[in-house]
């Protein structure tokens, strides 16, 4: 699978990193996966998707349409980290449609930041390890 989701804090945060090319039906069982993270969590649940390392995908707005846990009540912020700006772009008009808080950053170095910053609640947060190699 190219991608790992990981919790950050647990319970409160999860961390996805993708990485190569991520096609619909790989997105479609990494969301499934979310949905049980979703479950777990007993307050508002941060989600940071780093694609940092990947190299595409062949997700399309009907694939958007599917994702069930965009309508969990405990959803806290979405965001997501590139550093394509065009990405970036389409991450932050989907998370618009969704109606959910999102922001998009660079670096997950940024993300973390705002992460620590707008919920004072957390631990302090680190960078996990990654436990794949990019292709």
């Amino acid at each position: 699978m190219p991608y790992e989701t990981l919790w950050l804090v647990e319970k409160r945060g999860v961390l996805t990193r993708m990485y190569g090319f991520v096609t619909s039906e790989q997105l479609s069982a990494q969301n499934k996966e979310l949905e049980t993270f979703i479950q777990q969590s007993e307050q508002l649940l941060h989600m940071i998707n780093d694609s940092t390392d990947s190299t595409g995908t062949d997700m399309g707005l009907r694939d958007l349409q599917k994702v069930n846990y965009a309508q969990a009540s405990n959803l806290g912020w979405a965001i997501y980290v590139s550093p394509s700006k065009l990405n970036r772009f389409f991450a932050s008009v989907v998370t618009q449609l969704m109606g959910k808080r999102g922001r998009e950053f660079a670096t997950i170095e940024e993300a973390l930041h705002f992460l620590q910053d707008i919920d004072e609640t957390l631990p302090p947060l680190s960078i996990p390890a990654k436990s794949y190699t990019t292709p």
